[in-house]
């Protein structure tokens, strides 16, 4: 009996691992440009730590459209060393196509088009940035498709992108390790555990648009999953959004995510922890690629009237871009839930 015990336990060990993620506390909105907010130095809301089991999602069904994300692979990530993807050009030319193939493979009859990457855990890129430490998603649950038909319109019939926008469209991240993930590795919400009560919109203003994304109070019934032990080769398929199916009213419309703190990684240098940090493991280094996955027949045939180009590719063709990012003016949280989308049964 012990020894079945021993084996439940290492079977669990292999199946769940402990740890942490930051939601976005329950609390009265404070301004943090109010001389309170400036004086307690807010952000715009506070961080709420909460421990959280991890299931292995190669241990368990996962499937894009029942849970917003699921195991794919993007070989050509290995083909060269991981430096080479530091240039955006590079990826744009290689890593680019590449995605899109595994997008339309994914979704036969479907247009996939990347129009944005992000390295993270290296720099020397002027897309390098690090892991979201806090639960998100990158759109509200309105923002996906007009931002889908910004990006397309200077490229595309405006007849018949009206047409592809009112049918299906999706925007979907591949996420890809650039080295074995030993730490905060991205970990994801199961759609069919997510309510709508579960986000705030954020509205943010670039130097050229206003978009909107979501950030996530904490909901006890979250079941949280990330692949674990990943390694270059292995990508994720995340949906970021979709549109809502009135026929089809359990398909996911996003999974909400997050880098999550392993339990067992030892904490980072400081005059506190002191030597611990010397076993930390690397930093975590990969990329996202963002592609939008456009699903009427006319976007393989009659939309595009000239080759699409990636805003942020086309930003840093200019010699003096010293950043492929936009220019963030301000951010502001909206209060109250968004409106409500269809849950699965």
């Amino acid at each position: 009996n012990n020894k079945h015990v021993m084996e439940e336990e290492e079977q669990k060990t292999e199946l769940i691992k402990a740890a942490r993620v930051y939601y976005t506390e329950k609390l009265p909105y404070v301004d943090p440009r109010s001389w309170f907010g400036v004086a307690l130095g807010l952000g715009p809301r506070w961080r709420m730590a909460k421990d959280v089991d991890l299931v292995d999602g190669r241990r368990v069904s996962t499937d894009l459209d029942a849970n917003g994300f699921e195991l794919s692979a993007l070989p050509e990530i290995t083909a060269k060393p991981k430096e080479t993807w530091l240039d955006p050009a590079t990826v744009a030319a290689e890593l680019f196509p590449a995605a899109e193939r595994v997008l339309e493979e994914r979704f036969p009859g479907a247009k996939a088009l990347v129009f944005d990457h992000i390295v993270r855990g290296i720099q020397g890129s002027k897309l390098s940035s690090g892991p979201v430490p806090f639960v998100h998603n990158d759109y509200s649950v309105d923002s996906g498709a007009p931002r889908v038909k910004a990006l397309l319109g200077d490229f595309a019939d405006p007849d018949v992108l009206d047409q592809v926008v009112d049918a299906r469209v999706a925007i979907i991240n591949l996420w890809v390790p650039l080295a074995p993930v030993e730490r905060d590795p991205l970990a994801f919400v199961d759609w069919q555990t997510t309510s709508p009560s579960d986000l705030v919109v954020v509205k943010i203003t670039y130097s050229t648009r206003v978009g909107e994304t979501s950030v996530v109070y904490p909901n006890e019934n979250h079941r949280w999953i990330s692949y674990h032990d990943m390694v270059p080769g292995e990508a994720v398929l995340l949906k970021t959004w979709d549109a809502a199916d009135p026929e089809n009213p359990g398909r996911s419309r996003f999974a909400v995510h997050s880098s999550a703190e392993l339990k067992d990684t030892p904490p980072p240098a400081s005059a506190f922890f002191g030597s611990a940090a010397k076993d930390q493991p690397p930093a975590r280094e990969s990329i996202e690629l963002r592609a939008m996955v456009l699903f009427h027949p006319k976007a393989s045939t009659d939309l595009l009237r000239k080759p699409f180009v990636a805003p942020h590719i086309a930003r840093l063709q200019n010699p003096d871009t010293t950043s492929g990012f936009e220019k963030r003016i301000s951010t502001e949280l909206i209060d109250g839930a968004p409106d409500a989308f269809p849950l699965p049964a």
